[in-house]
């Protein structure tokens, strides 16, 4: 037995075991297998080939390993990549082996050989007198079957067909050859390409009488490569009849059985199914020659082609052709321009759609009571049923009643989804001038039902929604413009500006529709609070649409619209136009509730980005020059955005505490404020604009007691504005365009100075809760940053510039024009002396002798006045309480919407109208009420009040009619009215 290695044993030891090994011939312990290798195929088999080990040598043996070395060059062929390292020798010139590897395109070129083309002829296009080159169908151009070589190409045709025709002009025909046997035989088929004939049946005895009355196809011998290659050809052709005549028939049916035998089966069907086609083509040309007054359409066409049975050749078939012939006949002769056949593409007419070539038959004159598909013009108007509209403006591009003129909802809706962006943008345009139109009713009189709430009904909404998701800019302004049609009034906001400074005309009701059909049955016993968050989890877990189709604002925010609202703004950075209607959009949305005020505080950066955007403090000075086009308006001071920022201040005390600290609001105010209008770096129109809403912003902060510690910083300011507000007084006549927007900025100052007055006549009342509760509570209120002693010396300004206005109410236009400052005058001493007679600093009897001095000079002679008995005498027709139908719903209202109903605006004789006489008499009733409540020996003074005819009639007649439906509309109106009852019955109560 052999013994095995041990350890410590050197290399001389190990090969003395290896030759005992091989010498003994023993069968080794373990076999190793080797998987063979796919990619060698069978070669990996060969290791049970090999020779056996020579005992005297100790040698290694590798797989596939050759003995001799591979030759370098050429290199082995590359067989994977694992073989593809190349052995070069150190001494081998890289040139020379890039040389001998490159294919570089020299030697392509180096192998193209020159035909000889001097024996070619050349030949002038033949003249055919038309403006341009003839075109060819593809059917006109016969593709030519060669044996043993590939098909042409379109162009190969078209040059082929070309030359022929050109060649058939000039030159007699030749015959196409055909080796048969050691002959040459003509193949004798109808007119055609080479090679389209089929060989002839030569299977009676008129055969060669047959071939040689048929006429030689059309073949050239051009590449014969003669200059007498045509009479070569006609030689061919003479010898090939001569070889047939000489032949007998059983010959000549030998070899055509023989070349039967040789082509393809599949060959000789086409070629044949080919000459049975042509000869039909050939039969129906000739009977259009027979009767060429007939035009390509009306040609009848068999649908059952030529192998149709007998039984379908009846009377009702030959009745039904007749029909279809006639038929086609009508249409071919009303068509402006008749089809023929030799135009591209008109091989199979379609006559339905040749239909709308015809002209519109006219629309119906008749009215009839059948209600008719209301259609719109691409300015959003309603066109009747009966006109007749020319068709180059664009509005019978449809296919349902293409007589009428103008687009259905529907097709507008179908357009708004089209790929087509141009189609897109005009949809969604003309989809909202029709809303805004209808939200002005104009159509309330001409259309059954209502268009807005159809539009909702279908989806409206959302359909603006997925617009805005649009990659397209000119799609998302369309869609922006149209949800600004949808949702916000310009009407309402500006009555909304008007009543701002009325007697609490800040506070106004939240837009949230009144949902009468949500139950609450089960909630009787639950808290405001729990029914908030029990109403709120609802909305969470119902679809978008449900919640949309009672609250499309509560619809839209659960669809994340502030979120793409933000995006267009901060990184699209549309257009002026486009920013606007987004900023009206957010403030509708802020108007809501309390709720979609913190929705829109908590988006990421939307804030941020309309205050750093549109509120900032240095701006490019160019945008004040006169005729300046603003292509964007960011970085550029924006009143709307101002604007938006005061309505979300007013959603609560949080929201606005919010604006001033975290969005840094308060340095914007100083900015817009410090600075007068006129000297702001934009468009006056538009300086005055932000310098008031700057000011409301702040009024609505002071009603809440924040910000107040401005009033500190800008009290110059506001000095320099009340000493400039009699200056009013001589621009009234003028009749200026500014004059309206000075009007309301004054207004709004003194509604301003009014709300900072009354918080700071708040602190010694704070004072004295905490004084005597200061030992039960641990927190305490900071009193207001204002004092009485920093307010009360403003009243001697506001009073004077009162009386000086007062004097001018004999002065139709200059009255009607200033007493929105006249109301505000008296609203700031009503809330003045109500403070100053709480103030521990007064005295008493210095205030009662003030409020008898205001009551002598000013009041009773103010109440004397014609014109303040006239103002009495126009409550009635002003009231909403006399006139329901004055704070009716708008006729296309919706309840899922919340309007005021201004759209298009209120009349002048309405308690919103320019003439209404509520604003100033509720004024002037509530500082009576304040002088009455501090003074109680002027009671008796103000008597004379009660006893206006104007007041009973009113008043006789307010408690004789019921009250108006609770719409928002008669809510925010009828607000104001009970506001001038209340103030009547408190003094009545007194007297």
């Amino acid at each position: 037995m052999l013994s095995r290695p041990k350890p410590g044993e050197s290399e001389a030891d190990l090969l003395h075991f290896q030759n005992q090994f091989l010498a003994a011939r023993a069968s080794p312990a373990v076999k190793i297998v080797k998987k063979a290798d796919k990619r060698k195929g069978e070669e990996g088999s060969r290791d049970a080939e090999r020779l056996p080990l020579q005992d005297s040598k100790d040698v290694v043996m590798l797989d596939d390993f050759p003995d001799v070395p591979p030759a370098l060059t050429p290199a082995p062929p590359k067989k994977s990549k694992i073989r593809s390292a190349c052995v070069h020798f150190e001494d081998e010139d890289p040139e020379e082996r890039l040389e001998s590897h490159d294919q570089h395109i020299t030697a392509v070129f180096s192998k193209i050989i020159e035909r000889d083309t001097s024996a070619v002829a050349v030949t002038i296009p033949v003249p055919t007198g038309d403006p341009f080159p003839r075109t060819f169908h593809r059917s006109e151009i016969k593709s030519e079957v060669e044996v043993g070589s590939g098909r042409k190409s379109i162009f190969a045709q078209k040059i082929a067909a070309r030359r022929a025709a050109e060649k058939a002009a000039t030159a007699p025909p030749a015959a196409e050859h055909v080796q048969i046997g050691s002959a040459t035989v003509g193949a004798l088929g109808p007119e055609g390409s080479a090679g389209e004939a089929p060989l002839p049946s030569l299977r009676d005895d008129k055969t060669v009488d047959f071939l040689t009355s048929r006429q030689p196809c059309v073949i050239t011998g051009e590449g014969l490569g003669s200059e007498k290659s045509e009479q070569e050809v006609q030689a061919i052709h003479k010898e090939n009849l001569e070889k047939l005549q000489s032949m007998s028939q059983e010959e000549i049916l030998q070899e055509q059985e023989r070349l039967l035998a040789q082509l393809d089966s599949s060959l000789v069907a086409f070629l044949k199914s080919r000459r049975d086609g042509n000869e039909g083509q050939k039969k129906e040309l000739k009977k259009k020659q027979d009767r060429p007054e007939e035009s390509l359409e009306t040609v009848p066409v068999s649908q059952h082609g030529v192998g149709a049975s007998p039984s379908m050749q009846g009377s009702d078939m030959e009745e039904s052709v007749i029909k279809e012939e006639n038929m086609k006949v009508e249409i071919t002769d009303s068509l402006p321009v008749k089809p023929k056949k030799e135009w591209i593409h008109m091989d199979n007419v379609e006559f339905e759609k040749l239909e709308w070539m015809k002209d519109l038959s006219p629309p119906r004159q008749k009215k009839t009571r059948k209600g008719m598909q209301a259609r719109f013009s691409l300015k959003g108007e309603l066109i009747p049923a009966d006109a007749d509209l020319p068709t180059h403006l664009g509005l019978h591009h449809h296919g349902e009643e293409a007589e009428r003129a103008g687009y259905s909802l529907q097709e507008l809706f179908h357009l708004s989804r089209s790929q087509v962006i141009q189609q897109r943008t005009l949809a969604l345009q003309v989809l909202g001038r029709i809303v805004q139109k209808s939200r002005a009713g104009e159509f309330a009189s001409s259309l059954k039902g209502s268009v807005l709430r159809l539009l909702l009904d279908a989806g409206f909404l959302f359909l603006l929604r997925f617009s805005l998701d649009d990659a397209v800019d000119n799609v998302m302004a369309a869609s922006v413009a149209a949800l600004r049609a949808l949702l916000v009034s310009l009407d309402d906001e500006k009555y909304l500006d008007w009543t701002f400074s009325w007697y609490q005309g800040m506070a106004a009701f939240p837009f949230v529709p009144n949902n009468e059909e949500e139950e609450e049955d089960e909630e009787d016993d639950l808290t405001e609070t729990e029914k908030s968050q029990n109403k709120k989890l609802k909305d969470e877990n119902k679809p978008d649409p449900d919640v949309a189709r009672y609250d499309v604002v509560k619809g839209l925010l659960k669809t994340q619209i502030q979120h793409r609202l933000r995006y267009i703004l901060e990184v699209v950075r549309p257009v002026p136009t486009v920013v606007v209607d987004i900023l009206h959009v957010l403030t509708h949305i802020a108007r809501h509730s309390s709720e979609a005020c913190s929705q829109l505080l908590d988006c990421p950066r939307l804030i941020e980005t309309i205050v750093r955007e549109f509120l900032p403090t240095q701006w490019d000075p160019r945008v004040a020059e006169p005729g300046c086009l603003l292509t964007s308006i960011h970085g550029v001071p924006c009143a709307s955005a101002m604007k938006f920022v005061r309505v979300l201040a007013s959603g609560g005390r949080n929201a606005t505490a919010r604006m001033l600290n975290k969005f840094e609001m308060k340095s914007r105010l100083s900015r817009f404020i410090a600075e007068d209008p006129l000297d702001l770096l934009l468009p006056r129109e538009e300086a005055i604009r932000l310098s008031t809403e700057a000011f409301r912003l702040w009024a609505v902060a002071a009603g809440y007691g924040q910000a107040c510690d401005l009033y500190r910083d800008l009290y110059p300011v506001l000095v320099r504005i009340l000493q400039s507000l009699p200056e009013l007084l001589g621009t009234c006549h003028e009749k200026s365009p500014m004059l309206e927007l000075s009007v309301q900025r004054a207004t709004v100052v003194v509604t301003l100075l009014t709300h900072v007055t009354q918080t700071a006549g708040c602190t010694a009342e704070l004072q004295a809760q905490q004084s005597s509760n200061g030992s039960e509570d641990n927190e305490q209120i900071p009193p207001p940053p204002v004092t009485w002693n920093q307010v009360s010396n403003l009243r001697p300004f506001l009073e004077t510039s009162l009386k000086r206005i007062l004097q001018e109410i004999s002065q139709t236009e200059t009255w009607q024009a200033l007493q929105p400052l006249t109301t505000t005058y008296m609203i700031y001493l009503g809330v003045y002396y109500s403070a100053c007679s709480q103030q521990p600093s007064v005295n008493p009897i210095d205030c009662l002798e003030e409020l008898e001095h205001l009551t002598f000079e000013v009041l009773l002679p103010l109440l004397s006045q014609p014109a303040v008995h006239s103002m009495w005498d126009l409550l009635r027709p002003c009231s909403a309480l006399c006139n329901p139908l004055s704070c009716a719903p708008a006729p296309e209202s919706v309840f899922s919407i919340v309007s005021l109903s201004c759209t298009g605006g209120k009349p002048p004789l309405s308690l919103v109208g320019s003439k209404s006489p509520f604003p100033f008499l509720t004024a002037l009733l509530f500082l009576i009420s304040s002088i009455t409540h501090i003074h109680k020996g002027l009671i008796s003074k103000y008597s004379s009040v009660l006893d206006f005819k104007g007041l009973k009639d009113y008043l006789h007649l307010s408690w004789q009619t019921g009250p108006p439906s609770i719409t928002p509309s008669s809510a925010w109106i009828l607000r104001h009215e009970y506001h001038l009852q209340y103030f009547v019955l408190t003094l009545a109560r007194r007297m």
